[in-house]
């Protein structure tokens, strides 16, 4: 295992402390912990669970589609580890923090990994294995996304039409990085 996958854990570990540290702020503050403090906790667990412990997601993402092609279409290990733990880490952070202030945008956001975690439970259903990912998947985003939807609407802090917006573009972005897989497997 490399080293990288533990940026994601200490990722984690340094949001959660930020959560804990600033709980009396979530009535005055509240989408600072849904959308940074407790989304980027997930965000990093998920990653660790996928590339450090029990690891080896891309095996498993590959698995999915079947063919040999799909194995030189995902790439490297080390690449994916870098794109999770540095590019897709800090994409998240600073549209989390955009979402603080533009409440669908942090929704959608949500939705991403709400999206995310639907998929790696309904693979490990279908292919009826463990696809690393799958726990903090369904223990935390899911979860998540529900608890802050439901909290967003019973006070008010966002309209119906934003938040079919936020989760129809989270949940159609949270399938990007399986459209070129899945375009070249069907075309070949």
């Amino acid at each position: 295992m490399s080293v990288i996958p533990f940026i994601s854990l200490c990722i984690a570990v340094v949001f959660a402390t930020l959560a804990c540290k600033k709980r009396k702020e979530f009535s005055g503050k509240p989408y600072f912990h849904w959308f940074l403090y407790f989304h980027m906790t997930a965000v990093g667990l998920h990653q660790f669970e996928e590339y450090g412990f029990p690891g080896h997601f891309r095996e498993a993402f590959v698995k999915v589609f079947g063919t040999p092609l799909a194995a030189m279409l995902v790439p490297p290990v080390t690449e994916l580890e870098i794109l999770n733990a540095l590019v897709f880490t800090t994409l998240f952070g600073l549209l989390g923090w955009l979402g603080t202030r533009v409440i669908w945008i942090g929704f959608g956001l949500l939705f991403v990994n709400f999206g995310n975690g639907f998929f790696h439970l309904i693979q490990s259903v279908i292919h009826m294995s463990y696809v690393p990912g799958t726990v903090t998947g369904t223990l935390l985003y899911l979860p998540l996304a529900i608890l802050a939807t439901h909290f967003a609407v019973e006070r008010g802090d966002i309209d119906r039409k934003r938040l079919l917006l936020a989760f129809g573009l989270g949940t159609a972005a949270s399938f990007l990085p399986f459209i070129h897989v899945w375009l070249l497997h069907w075309i070949a």
